[in-house]
């Protein structure tokens, strides 16, 4: 097969050429004389045209055509037997007959074309076109455009690339992570898959109806009419279709042994249980929100038990070092793992800076750390030609000389509001810092809307009392109707132990069987006593979490 390969530069191919027509019509001819030849054809930054031939080890000049007008800067080009296609920024593609020496441009309006592919498969003329926007497929036997797709209109989602499959499908590669191997009419198409012949049962409770799906994942989660959990749904007098009770238990058969054994396991807690489900169901916030109330349940109810408590009232946990919530939680981490992190992390960029601006954005970062010594190390290191010079000396001086004496607390934290006041909200904050008024810098940070960044600083330089405050604001903002994010607003909550708190904002959100769970939970690990409000909470959801099913001996509510 010919090879042509495109550089980055203008492609604009507007001839006749005798060469090209020879070696397209010499090719079977010629095949079985010439090891290896290639051809090249290519434009430089003026457009024009140049072909290459190599064989072997000689490289021939072949036509070299000036640039034609009607056409823009070429993007790409696709050679295939008897035709050419060129595709510019403009969106025109340009359709070379090089048999019959005939060209036709056709304008797409479609903009910039990125990238063109013949199919394959011998004597198969089609074409996938990518654009900025979507794709198209052309027949250029009859230069006639076979389907297109488009952003917005017929898709959700932004083409990265595309290829063709077999001779008569596509392959794109989107922005969403997803590979779609589609028709040549690039339509959707979708098969059941239950409708599949499977050899071996596939564990997918999604393949349910969803209120079967979800009756399933409660008879998981919570079996209270006995004292040993079964895998049988039979047992139970469920108040569906047969069929459909008999769906539910082909999915409880899929189950492997190892993991029944496991959900069997009396020795299972509710808290490993509802983990285990979340995993099973694929289920990402379910996920999230029991490994947060996992790991801070534990947390508490150990600092309860070793009566760990500050003068506040707050408790004051004290984490092992082995038991550490995940980074890839962030700010929900306990402070000083968190703090901990972003030490290393500002370590990690400082070896890799190789920009004034990279090591200022390290020193910046180190100064609100508390790591003034080595942020006046890369504030001396700026260079006597740089215009931040002068300014950068001075701060490594103040940084080096302050004292924590009155007038000189009393100027600095003046200066701080007046900057902040005046629009220079970080220079404020780091003075704050540097004076050990972090707290306020963290009230100055809301104020001014910055609740991500006020978070951080209190994670990191706060101690427990005022870090809590500082994140008990942001909660309630969280929660406000003009930000309307109260899923965040509580995992944010369940770091800082209010957990009666939390279910209340869950019953709110009609979250009901997490919330009849996460509140049985609170009570076994003694992290939330049982009362009149925590009742009201707790017994209503158990009541809709257990209305898809009912025992033999209860009463379907």
């Amino acid at each position: 097969m010919q090879y042509l390969k495109a550089l980055p530069l203008n492609l604009c191919f507007l001839l006749t050429p005798r060469s090209l027509l020879q070696d397209a019509e010499s090719k079977s001819e010629t095949s079985q004389a010439i090891s290896a030849r290639e051809h090249f054809v290519f434009t430089d930054t003026d457009g024009q045209v140049y072909h290459i031939t190599v064989e072997g080890n000689t490289v021939k000049d072949g036509a070299r055509i000036p640039p034609d007008g009607s056409m823009g800067s070429i993007a790409c080009i696709a050679w295939k037997g008897d035709t050419l296609v060129l595709g510019d920024v403009d969106g025109n593609l340009n359709f070379w007959d090089l048999k019959a020496r005939l060209s036709r441009g056709i304008p797409t309006h479609r903009g910039w074309v990125k990238k063109i592919r013949f199919a394959p498969g011998k004597g198969n003329q089609k074409l996938l076109v990518m654009y900025a926007d979507g794709a198209e497929v052309w027949d250029t036997k009859e230069v006639q455009m076979v389907s297109s797709m488009r952003f917005g209109r017929n898709v959700s989602y932004r083409i990265l690339d595309i290829d063709w499959c077999t001779s008569d499908k596509v392959v794109l590669a989107s922005d969403d992570g997803c590979i779609r191997v589609l028709e040549m009419a690039m339509k959707s198409a979708s098969y059941r898959m239950d409708e599949q012949d499977l050899s071996d049962p596939v564990w997918c409770p999604y393949l349910l109806l969803p209120r079967a799906a979800l009756t399933l994942k409660a008879f998981l989660l919570l079996q209270p009419w006995s004292g040993t959990f079964t895998m049988d749904i039979t047992q139970v007098d469920y108040i569906e279709k047969v069929e459909i009770k008999g769906l539910i238990q082909e999915q409880l058969n899929s189950l492997s042994n190892d993991m029944k054994s496991v959900l069997q396991d009396p020795e299972l807690s509710l808290l490993q249980r509802c983990l285990l489900i979340s995993r099973l169901f694929g289920d990402e916030s379910d996920l999230n929100f029991w490994t947060v109330a996992s790991h801070y349940m534990q947390l508490f109810a150990q600092a309860r038990q070793l009566s760990v408590i500050t003068e506040g009232g707050s408790e004051e946990t004290q984490p092992s070092s082995q038991n550490h919530l995940d980074i890839c939680h962030d700010i929900l981490c306990e402070s000083s793992y968190f703090q901990k992190s972003q030490l290393d992390r500002v370590h990690l960029q400082e070896v890799k800076r190789s920009s004034y601006e990279h090591t200022k954005k390290c020193a910046d970062q180190l100064l609100l750390l508390g790591q003034t010594d080595r942020a006046v190390q890369l504030l001396l290191e700026t260079s006597a030609d740089n215009p931040s010079y002068y300014c950068d000396s001075l701060k490594a001086c103040l940084v080096t000389t302050i004292t924590s004496s009155g007038p000189s607390q009393s100027t600095i934290k003046l200066v701080a509001t007046n900057m902040i006041a005046n629009g220079k909200l970080a220079e404020g904050v780091q003075l704050l810092c540097l004076i050990d008024k972090a707290a306020d810098a963290c009230r100055y940070l809301q104020t001014y809307g910055e609740w991500n960044r006020a978070a951080w600083l209190a994670k990191v330089r706060l101690n427990s009392a005022e870090s809590s405050d500082v994140l008990k604001r942001w909660a309630e903002h969280l929660c406000s109707p003009q930000v309307n994010q109260k899923s965040k607003a509580i995992m944010v909550l369940l770091s800082l132990g209010c957990f009666y708190k939390v279910g209340e904002m869950l019953h709110s959100m009609r979250y009901f069987d997490r919330a009849a769970l996460f509140i049985e939970a609170c009570l076994k690990f003694g992290v939330m006593e049982a009362n009149d409000s925590s009742n009201i909470l707790f017994c209503g959801p158990v009541i809709t979490l257990n209305v898809s099913y009912v025992t033999k001996d209860s009463v379907g509510a």
